[in-house]
């Protein structure tokens, strides 16, 4: 019996000892992996083509918010203004794809930090700050139809309010 005895001290000796080891272990420090770094989104190329440019009306005016009417309405208007070319230059200082002109035409260039055209993008960036901040441009939002919306434009954009 005391041989019993004698083992059971033992095996009780030996975890413990096994105990203690374990706790002055340093554990590793937690692997952390870095998340990829998102790359910059390229410039789109300005589109080089009347459908070229009506097709990034549509897509940038739909990615924005706006109903596809809405935004077939604001190609319509484009190409009422200045045929879709972004850079055109009309009669009485009137520029770019809208046709801005005085005051409007100089926020432009406020808005893209330069006096020269703008990018296609920056022109509809500021087109849609205008809509949404302007109450003179309140009307095209109550419009439900691709006419309706246009025709709320060329009073708004052309002519100064709804």
């Amino acid at each position: 019996m005391r041989r019993r005895g004698s083992a059971a001290i033992a095996v009780w000796i030996s975890l413990t000892l096994l105990l203690s080891a374990c706790s002055g272990e340093v554990a590793a420090p937690p692997v952390t992996i870095a998340a990829p770094q998102p790359q910059p989104i390229p410039p789109r190329p300005e589109p080089a083509t009347p459908q070229g440019v009506y097709a990034e009306i549509v897509r940038w005016f739909s990615a924005a918010g706006y109903h596809r009417f809405q935004a077939e309405a604001l190609a319509e208007h484009a190409k009422i203004e200045s045929g879709f070319r972004p850079c055109a230059s009309g009669a009485a200082g009137l520029r770019y794809t809208f046709q801005w002109g005085g005051t409007r035409l100089q926020r432009l260039h406020e808005f893209a930090g330069a006096r020269r055209c703008p990018s296609l993008d920056t022109q509809l960036a500021f087109a849609d700050d205008e809509l949404r901040t302007e109450p003179r441009f309140s009307c095209f939002w109550r419009t439900t139809t691709e006419s309706a919306a246009l025709a709320a434009l060329r009073r708004g954009f052309g002519r100064g309010s709804c």
